[in-house]
């Protein structure tokens, strides 16, 4: 991992997890089977900044940070961190090394809410709440619904402007993953 190796790079991921763990504490509601709140923005941030394996060891990082700080009611719950790996993969495939385009946003908030939110996420619940899964999911479409609108329309307004702007002033900076495009 020759990205590693640059101390600007471990520096400014480290700030991303340290950001994520922050926002998805204090600016979220989280019930057992739900979750609203506005950690995705820097989720959508980093992946648009790093490679998909620096981007995937900073989600299980924040995972585990975020669980060791502030325990859920439920307890930690391995599968979750699936969750996160799939969500930065697909944030990843859609936004780094792109030009961050409304149709890009709209592909990875859609497949992320199906794939990570409304899949996995209901399989994790499911199991541990003991409820059947196709319960869970239905029960759980309404709050994903809004999640995906919310998630659209925040990160069509805010990232274009908000990744181009860390983007050239981590150039500047120099901290610039290897072989970034930007």
């Amino acid at each position: 991992m020759k990205n590693l190796k640059n101390i600007r790079t471990m520096i400014l991921l480290s700030f991303f997890i340290a950001l994520s763990v922050v926002v998805s504490k204090f600016f979220s509601i989280t019930t057992m089977s739900q979750k609203v709140g506005l950690g995705f923005i820097v989720t959508a941030l980093m992946c648009s900044i790093f490679n998909p394996s620096l981007a995937v060891i900073a989600s299980i990082i924040i995972d585990l940070v975020a669980n060791l700080l502030f325990p859920t009611p439920g307890g930690f719950y391995l599968p979750f961190v699936i969750t996160k790996i799939a969500s930065a993969l697909i944030y990843t495939f859609f936004l780094y090394r792109k030009e961050i385009t409304r149709k890009n946003i709209i592909c990875a908030t859609t497949l992320n809410t199906l794939i990570t939110s409304l899949f996995l996420n209901t399989i994790w619940v499911s199991q541990l709440t003991g409820n059947p899964f196709i319960s869970q999911f239905l029960l759980r479409i309404p709050s994903m619904a809004f999640n995906y609108v919310l998630h659209t329309i925040v990160l069509v307004i805010i990232l274009p402007k908000l990744a181009h702007l860390l983007r050239k002033e981590v150039k500047r900076l120099g901290a610039q993953p290897e072989n970034a495009p930007y």
